[in-house]
């Protein structure tokens, strides 16, 4: 009666290409020490780091890159408009190079490492302004380098992201510990179910005040203390009677007395459950009875609905009692009895 439910870890390995040919370390799921070091990236809203340009300057640099110019530039602290934390690795901006003079390349690594033959924008001599997508790691101290190989051209680059170590703990449990672990909770829990006592309830619905919901619209009529449905004779009505049932508790039985007058037809009465996820709903008929045509006089019936397996509440089902109710009053429901079981 217990479900069990399993939850794996899943560690999700993403390596970052950073700048000229650098590479982030990234994290894998093979590491059993649970010290799986990785990175993290942080999305910002866009912000300008600099801009050389002497009519707009944004940053501690006014003027454009000449030929075979190095600059280092700060990102990490309060840096043109940006706020970059001390703890980002790497950056992630759009670049832009605009008044070039010259056919050339534009070059940008971390500050603290040699310069690479590589190249991250590319423009001819008067092009228009060119942009593109640059990730590059940091130096220790938070700097990259710009590097122009001819003419002179001004750059400016506006930050949407950075990048930050990460320590993954990817362990996670093996099926044997698991198993193991599983074993000891279902011993516990079948210990503590047989230390308490089940308590059994009866809760009466009687006819007069039970809601009976005809499927068919059809309203009902209460005759005596039964309802009966307000259809010709012909014509049946499913009606339903929503049961009340606490979560976890076992419903043993239903019992179900009726009023079958003289000539009444056949008709069927059974305990069905549904059972609730996130885009369905399913019925299970759990017990029911076909109550046999009466060639006599009017009498009082009685029928047990008892489930054919042990039934219990779980927190995504609800119970009804189903009746066929046939009009002029040939067959009317009286009350029903459900019993069940709860700990107490």
């Amino acid at each position: 009666m217990f479900e069990r439910f399993r939850w794996s870890a899943i560690g999700a390995a993403v390596a970052v290409s950073i700048g000229a040919g650098i590479a982030l370390p990234s994290a894998r799921a093979t590491n059993t020490s649970g010290g799986g070091a990785g990175v993290v990236f942080v999305p910002v809203v866009p912000c300008r780091l600099f801009d050389t340009r002497a009519a707009a300057p944004v940053g501690p640099r006014t003027s454009p890159l000449g030929v075979g110019d190095v600059y280092t530039q700060p990102v990490t602290g309060s840096v043109g408009n940006c706020t970059v934390p001390a703890e980002a690795t790497a950056v992630a901006m759009n670049v832009t190079t605009v008044n070039a003079t010259a056919t050339s390349f534009l070059t940008i690594w971390p500050a603290d490492t040699a310069q690479p033959l590589a190249s991250n924008l590319n423009w001819v001599a008067n092009s228009p302004a060119t942009p593109n997508k640059v990730d590059v790691k940091l130096s220790a101290d938070g700097k990259i380098k710009l590097f122009n190989n001819g003419g002179t051209v001004d750059v400016l680059a506006d930050v949407v992201g950075y990048y930050a170590d990460h320590n993954h703990d990817d362990r996670y449990y093996t099926r044997s510990e698991t198993d193991s672990a599983l074993a000891t909770v279902d011993a516990k829990v079948t210990a503590l179910a047989a230390a308490v006592p089940s308590t059994r309830h009866r809760d009466v619905y009687p006819g007069s005040a039970m809601h009976v919901r005809g499927l068919s619209f059809v309203p009902t009529t209460t005759l005596n203390g039964c309802t009966s449905a307000s259809v010709g004779p012909s014509t049946i009505v499913r009606g339903e009677v929503p049961l009340i049932v606490p979560i976890g508790a076992t419903i043993v039985s239903a019992e179900v007395a009726m009023t079958e007058s003289a000539g009444a037809l056949f008709y069927q009465i059974s305990l069905s459950t549904t059972t609730f996820d996130a885009t369905t709903s399913t019925v299970t008929d759990r017990a029911s009875v076909v109550a046999p045509s009466n060639p006599g006089a009017k009498r009082i019936s009685h029928y047990e609905l008892t489930p054919t397996a042990p039934l219990v509440m779980g927190e995504n089902m609800s119970a009804t009692l189903n009746v066929d109710l046939r009009g002029s009053s040939l067959n009317l429901l009286c009350n029903v009895v459900l019993t069940y079981d709860t700990a107490s």
